[in-house]
């Protein structure tokens, strides 16, 4: 027979009785924060002080390279990675937080046939560069400025000029 606290129990007539602890295990729950990005893993559950997989789910973020999960948001906690093993809490939620990189990406000048072009330009995926204001060389031929596309037919750049640098890769 099933008491809770507060209910009347009647003692024996003689002897002793004995009431015996009835337990449930706590259902918890493991939660992701892309932090940003998108695609996170969704919950996972299972009963406390368990152990469960990390998702081998990558989210994405423009401009950034996902680099794991980490138990602290600022990912000064304990990194996981995807197909590892985390030990799930004795009650509540815990949370692994998505840690980034940000992309070094590449501005680099074609001069088509011409010489003494500038030097490749790194920086911060999304960030803003001066586009150089050296000019290449060509015999027989003005040098009008850089373009976006090889035939001219893309957005014209002029020395001084703000260009900013793609998400990934090289432009």
């Amino acid at each position: 027979t099933d008491y809770s606290g507060g209910d009347t129990y009647t003692l024996p007539n003689s002897g002793t009785d004995t009431l015996y602890a009835q337990w449930q295990v706590n259902t918890v729950t493991l939660t992701y924060d892309a932090q940003g990005g998108s695609g996170a893993p969704g919950d996972q559950t299972g009963n406390a002080a368990s152990d469960v997989t990390v998702s081998n789910t990558v989210p994405t973020r423009d401009g950034y390279t996902f680099t794991g999960w980490d138990t602290a948001a600022n990912g000064l906690g304990t990194d996981y990675a995807g197909g590892a093993t985390y030990t799930l809490p004795n009650s509540g939620t815990d949370t692994l937080y998505a840690q980034w990189q940000i992309n070094t990406v590449t501005l680099t000048y074609d001069p088509q046939g011409g010489s003494g072009a500038p030097g490749n330009q790194t920086g911060n995926a999304a960030s803003n560069v001066t586009v150089s204001s050296s000019a290449p060389t060509r015999d027989g031929y003005t040098f009008t400025g850089w373009d976006t596309a090889a035939d001219g037919s893309g957005t014209d750049y002029s020395g001084g000029d703000t260009y900013t640098l793609p998400n990934s890769g090289t432009d």
